[in-house]
């Protein structure tokens, strides 16, 4: 007498990618959402270079000083009142250490023309001081080698 060995049946495993690949999506979705995209600098501004300066990446609120001394944000050419008013200084916190550090506010960067002449740019420096801005942050790019 023959004994004949069962066979095993392979178990079909469901397909598990396609789950993961809309979680995957998404996540690519909302972080396309919920990013903060920085926007262009003006086409006529060409920032100062420096070699020693760390790398910090300008804010997405960064002020523009073209070479003719035109202040622009986000695009649009502003008066300097007009800036004033769109960045106000920041309230002195009552302790410094409830102060956070790169709060909105805490630093004005600004983003000057390699061009612009000190005698344009110095009465501008001085009307933000002026209005109580104590962070003062000039973005220049980093020259690379």
């Amino acid at each position: 007498m023959r004994m004949h060995k069962a066979k095993a049946h392979k178990k079909i495993l469901p397909d598990n990618t396609i789950p993961l690949i809309n979680i995957v999506f998404l996540m690519l979705i909302f972080f396309l959402i919920a990013g903060t995209v920085a926007p262009p600098v003006t086409p006529e501004l060409t920032p100062p270079s420096a070699r020693t300066l760390p790398d910090v990446p300008p804010a997405g609120n960064a002020i523009e000083i073209l070479a003719d001394g035109t202040l622009v944000h986000r695009g649009e050419r502003l008066a300097l009142d007009d800036i004033l008013a769109l960045f106000p200084a920041p309230m002195p916190s009552e302790k410094p250490e409830d102060a956070p550090v790169g709060a909105p506010g805490d630093t004005l960067q600004i983003l000057a023309d390699k061009d612009l002449q000190a005698s344009v740019l110095m009465p501008i420096l001085q009307a933000f001081r002026a209005a109580g801005h104590k962070k003062i942050r000039l973005i220049t790019l980093q020259e690379r080698n």
